[in-house]
């Protein structure tokens, strides 16, 4: 789990391109399904948005669509065995 993994790699702030570089290398050594996504969220709040801390992987050019979407979520969902997950809203004012 890769909760504040922003707060690691903070000194070059977002995109967090050495983050994104730590993840690759972590999923090489293991493989992508082995990892997932985390924000540590409330306290990198204090100096990102919650949208920041995700934000970087899906625009980062590092990581194909489907690890994205490995890393972010089916993962996650695989492993604690979710079911049925429904689609929140999003909330402006938690995310920006």
């Amino acid at each position: 789990e890769s909760g504040g993994i922003t707060w690691l790699f903070n000194s070059e702030f977002y995109p967090f391109g050495g983050a994104v570089r730590a993840i690759r290398e972590a999923a090489d050594a293991v493989g992508m399904d082995k990892l997932m996504w985390g924000s540590d969220y409330p306290r990198t709040i204090t100096a990102i948005t919650y949208r920041m801390s995700y934000d970087f992987i899906i625009k980062s050019p590092l990581m194909t669509t489907d690890e994205k979407r490995a890393f972010l979520g089916e993962n996650a969902r695989h492993f604690y065995g979710f079911k049925n997950l429904i689609e929140l809203p999003y909330i402006k004012n938690m995310s920006e």
